[in-house]
Order: C-alpha cells, then structure tokens, then sequence
C-alpha cells in the first residue's frame, strides 16, 4: 500500500502532476489568465528543481517497486527541467507574437515533463512506456500549436504516423522480453544474468531500444527530425531537441548499462559513426537555419552514441555531462532564431529562416548576435565552452574501451560541423545585409533575452568549470 512517506520521495514528480492539472483549472475559471499560469509555471518548475536536490545520494524503490531514485536519475530529471524553464521563459513573449498564447500550451509542457519524470525514474518497462506515450502526446500537439501554418500541421501529422508506428516495435520488445523474464520489472531483470545471452530477450531489448533511438534521433531513426523541427514552432523545436532527446538518453542509459548486452557494442558504434556522418555532411548542403540545427541535433545523437558504444563508467558521466551542455547551447541557438523569426506580409509562413536574414546581424543587433557566436563556438566544440568538454568526455569513455578508431572518426567528423557552425558566424560580423534589412527594427524581446542569457550563463559557467557539474551529483570526476 502506497504511504504518505513514498509521495513525499517523489515530491518533484507531484509538484509537476498537481501544476499541470491546476493550469488547466486556471485556464477556464481566471479570465485573461495567460500571466497568471505563466508565473505559475515558472514557479512550479523552479519548485521541482529545488526540491529535486533532496533525494541526492537517496538511492532506493519505491511505490511498489514501480519508480526507482538515482543519482542519474535525478541529475537527468534536473537537466530537463532547466530547459524546461528556459522554454517557458522564452515562450510568453514568442506565443503572443504568434497568436497562439493559451493555457493549455503550459499545460502540455508540465503533462510532458510528467512523462519524461515517469520515464526517467521507472524501474518497471510499463512504467517507462505509460511516460513515453504520455510524453509523445504532448509533443505531437505542441508540434502542430501553429493551428493556421500548414508547415506546422503537417509537422505535427509526420511526427504521431512515425511515433505511433515507432510505438509499435517498443510493445512487441516488451512482449519478448516479458515473455523470456515473466515480469516487466527492471530490477528482477537485472539479477537474471542467464537471459542476457538468451536470443529471444536480445531482439526484444533491440525492439524495445529502437522506439528511444526514434526519438533521439539516431540514423536510420532520424527521417522525422528536419521536417518536424521546421514546421513546429520554433520555442517548441529547441525544446524537442533538448528535454525530449534527454528524456529517451536517461531512460534507456541505466538499462544498456545494466544488461550489458556487449552484442549491442558494435550495432551502437556503427549507428554512432552513421549518425554523426549524417548529421554533419547534410547540414553542410542547409540554407534554413532551423533545418540546420535539426541535422546538427541528429549529429549530436551521434555524439552521444560513442558514449553508448563505451559502455562503462566514464561513458555515464560524458553522455550526461554533455546533456547539459547540449541543452544550454542547443536551446539557446533556437530562442535566438525565435526571436528574429518574422513573418512575410499577408503570409502565415517565415521569411527569417534564411542563412541569408543573418548577413550582417552583428550589426542590426550586436547582442544576440554575440549570443548566437557563443552557441555556434560551444556546439562546434571550441574551447572554453561546455559543448568542448562534453565532446571530450565522450570520446575520452571511447578510449577508455579501446574504441580509439571510434573517437578518431568522431573527432575527424566534429571538424565537418565546425564548418557550418563559422559559416553562421562569418555571415553575422563579416558580411554585410541587404538594404532593406539595414534599418530593422527589434522589439519585444525581453523575456526571450533573459531567457537566452540563462543559456549563455550555462555554457559559460560549464565551460570554464566542467567539474562543477560533477560535483553537484557527485559523479566520480574523470
């Protein structure tokens, strides 16, 4: 029987639960309730951070054997709710320029957030799929917010027919593995070393990983991510790429580590080597900046996937280590694409995706030109910045584990990246802009810039001090 005590050891998780549930009590009984369920949201995510810091060192399962507390866990359920909160700090000013500021937007976000929590902290494969379906839904609706942009319904329309049929291959793995095991339960699982050479349960461990590789977007499962990206709204495509992706990269990473299914080493290098060669040789051919960042997204799956490759202790503290410099410097290159985002007269669609709009931004706006430089600098791994650690680390796990061939094409195909990522640089401060642009005008954007400033501050303080992260979850420092 569930007691009083076990809720309080998930208090992150209910602050989150109750919030997205009072939001949309707010929404119909509070009038011109847009200000109110922002600060709302601000505070209840701020409140799941604080409070998350208590179970630190806690280890243990609760409620049935159903969720279990980790230290991983929790430094990945703090990570996405960073980027949450930078996503709802940029928001407010975003979904009123686009007509599009109602409560339930908040409210999806809070419900997907639930959904990554159940996730993270399941120490039952039910669990997990319930908190990944939940966490999907929302996605698809935040997808397709842009109700009166046919992009962005079109977006939204891709991402549920490939999610729903991803969904499919994760109940038929968890069909194998429950029929092998006789149980969903992780932790009676992982006591059971005989089955992890046992085929059956293999190929329903690969069924079962190849719905979390969808939404990380590793090669092949990458097909949905440009479209997707562009269509949705811009606030929403930085949270995407961020929570999303940290989401399926927390729940899966205990799970590999603890089946150690050393079948799946080269499988993950190989699908590392493809993704980062995807990733980095397509977005060389962009000229949508928000395409860009997607294909710069699917090559950061690749990234991570040399530390999944690694399979040891260092690779958990590189694959986490670089989520958090990956969500400051990822979300903040999409608020500052939001924030310049116009649309064309009498038109519904964008006309400041263009490589061509940031031609001479140094200019037109030296300050989030100077925020763009820093993210572009950190996700090309350049030195002091946390996207430069956070390659380290991987590759370092990589050759931990006699993967130095793997590290070598890793490091070879970041320089590719580098190219694109100078290439948005030299158009900001070296090129000049076009007549018509040279007078513009900015306005409304100081939520966006406070929240692009929080990201800034992140890839800076991470950067010039990787082993803070380290020490606040207590990871072994490398």
């Amino acid at each position: 029987m569930i007691q009083l005590k076990e809720i309080l050891e998930i208090l992150p998780l209910v602050i989150i639960a109750v919030s997205a549930t009072l939001i949309l009590m707010l929404e119909v009984f509070i009038k011109k309730s847009e200000t109110v369920i922002f600060g709302f949201s601000l505070v209840s995510v701020m409140a799941a951070i604080i409070t998350s810091f208590m179970y630190l060192n806690r280890e243990m399962i609760i409620f049935n054997k159903y969720l279990k507390i980790t230290n991983s866990a929790v430094a990945f359920s703090v990570i996405i709710l960073t980027g949450i909160l930078i996503t709802i700090i940029a928001s407010k000013n975003y979904i009123e320029k686009e007509n599009i500021n109602f409560g339930e937007y908040y409210s999806l976000l809070m419900f997907a957030v639930l959904g990554m929590y159940l996730m993270i902290f399941a120490n039952d494969i039910l669990i997990i799929f319930i908190g990944l379906e939940l966490m999907s839904i929302c996605f698809y609706v935040l997808a397709g917010f842009l109700r009166l942009r046919q992009k962005s319904n079109e977006s939204a329309l891709k991402y549920f027919l490939l999610g729903a049929f991803m969904t499919g291959f994760i109940l038929y793995g968890i069909a194998l593995i429950y029929g092998i095991t006789g149980t969903t339960n992780l932790s009676l699982i992982y006591t059971n070393q005989k089955i992890f050479t046992n085929y059956v349960f293999i190929i329903g461990t690969g069924l079962f990983l190849i719905g979390f590789l969808f939404k990380i977007g590793v090669f092949p499962f990458q097909m949905w991510i440009p479209d997707v990206y562009e269509g949705a709204p811009t606030i929403v495509s930085g949270m995407l790429s961020t929570a999303g992706k940290i989401a399926a990269v927390g729940t899966i990473l205990p799970i590999i580590l603890s089946f150690n299914i050393l079948n799946f080493r080269i499988i993950f290098s190989v699908a590392a080597v493809a993704t980062m060669m995807y990733g980095n040789i397509i977005a060389l051919a962009q000229t949508n900046i928000k395409r860009l960042l997607a294909y710069s997204s699917i090559a950061s799956a690749g990234y991570i996937f040399v530390g999944f490759a690694s399979m040891n202790e260092f690779a958990l503290q590189g694959i986490a280590y670089y989520m958090i410099a990956y969500t400051f410097m990822q979300l903040g290159a999409f608020i500052v694409v939001s924030l310049l985002e116009k649309k064309d007269d009498g038109s519904r669609e964008y006309k400041n995706v263009d490589m061509d709009y940031y031609k001479g931004l140094g200019k037109r706006n030296p300050l989030l030109a100077l925020f763009m430089t820093l993210f572009m600098f950190s996700l090309a791994g350049i030195p002091p910045f946390a996207g430069f650690w956070g390659k380290y680390y991987l590759f370092y796990a990589a050759i931990q584990s006699n993967l130095i061939w793997l590290s070598v094409i890793g490091i070879l195909l970041s320089l590719i990246g580098v190219y694109y990522y100078l290439k948005i640089i030299v158009y900001m401060w070296f090129t000049d802009s076009s007549e018509e642009l040279a007078g513009e005008q900015f306005s409304n954007m100081g939520l966006g810039i406070t929240a692009t400033g929080l990201a800034v501050a992140g890839t800076l303080v991470f950067g010039v001090d990787p082993n803070l992260f380290f020490r606040i979850f207590k990871f072994i420092v490398m």
